[in-house]
């Protein structure tokens, strides 16, 4: 599979169950200028278990932390009956207290093969931080390790809070018009039927999915979206949901193909740079008053996305 450049791959964990593809570390993990008591500056070639941020987007106030794990061997660990605690440290200010303590929660980005975990964290401002990850199945010894990751100010995709983008997507009211906007094998016609700017000039609460099941650059696209998809029926009389497909696309031969440009390129769609989107799935949520709720970066769990969703609609 040609993998798509415009758009940069979920980083690290979930490219390693990408059809293939290949991609560039992710750009919150790494070593500071200079190490900190206690902390790695780089991997560590002995250790039985390695973090992996999946993250590509950290930033200062709340956050969605993703990671998985992979043992000495570069073999992904990451299972369900592999419980984690993660502890944050604010570098800069104390490398040997940790801010904040909590559980990593297990979910799965391709059902039953591939999963990750996440964890809510608020990082009180930018700059270098530490995680420590402990991990360990019932019985069984505890397994320990780190690894610093910068914290940027701002993201790229909407702050929680902030307006949502009123962009101008693709609507769709047959099945024919569906399958020339849409790469889903088996999509719900009510997540074509009204445009982000619609759902805003409405003052609908609204689910947006960036998604693209036949050409996802990790294998996470048609999960997320087949996520999503499950849990939208007993609330589609208050909350609007809608599907874009990150890239233009274009019918040849009977069938959509990626848009591709005179200088050989793919393409992504106005709502991609309008939403500020690095990788590819995401999902937010929005408020009726247009502002941001929740974004989820990469693959999203059903219980996540309803207790979001329940909070909206009893609000």
């Amino acid at each position: 599979m040609r993998t798509p450049s415009a758009l940069g791959l979920l980083a690290v964990a979930i490219v390693l169950a990408a059809c293939g593809a290949t991609a560039p570390p992710a750009p919150t993990q790494g070593p500071p200028a200079s190490g900190y008591s206690g902390w790695p500056i780089g991997p560590d070639p002995n250790a039985s278990m390695v973090p992996l941020i999946v993250s590509s987007e950290l930033v200062s106030g709340p956050n969605r932390f993703l990671f998985s794990l992979t043992d000495a061997k570069n073999a992904l660990i990451a299972a369900p009956d592999l419980a984690t605690t993660v502890r944050f440290y604010d570098l800069a200010a104390d490398p040997a207290t940790p801010v904040t303590e909590t559980d990593g929660v297990f979910i799965w980005t391709v059902p039953d093969e591939i999963g990750l975990y996440h964890a809510a964290v608020t990082f009180t401002r930018a700059g270098p931080w530490g995680v420590e990850v402990v991990a360990a199945k019932a019985g069984g010894p505890d397994l320990a390790a780190r690894v610093v990751f910068d914290v940027r100010d701002t993201g790229t995709t909407p702050a929680l809070g902030s307006k949502a983008p009123s962009s101008d997507t693709l609507t769709a009211g047959t099945p024919e018009e569906i399958a020339a906007i849409s790469t889903d094998d088996d999509p719900d016609p009510d997540f074509y039927r009204v445009s982000v700017a619609d759902a805003l000039a409405a003052g609908r609460p609204f689910v947006l999915v960036f998604a693209t099941p036949l050409f996802c650059s990790s294998r996470t696209c048609g999960p997320t979206l087949d996520n999503v998809k499950g849990i939208a029926a007993p609330y589609k009389d208050r909350i609007d949901f809608i599907h874009v497909e990150p890239y233009k696309l274009e019918q040849v031969s009977g069938g959509l193909q990626l848009y591709v440009d005179a200088s050989g390129g793919f393409q992504v769609v106005p709502a991609v740079a309008e939403w500020g989107l690095p990788t590819e799935p995401w999902v937010f949520v929005v408020a009726a008053d247009g502002t941001l709720a929740a974004k989820f970066e990469g693959a999203v769990g059903a219980d996540e996305l309803r207790e979001v969703l329940n909070a909206l609609v009893d609000g």
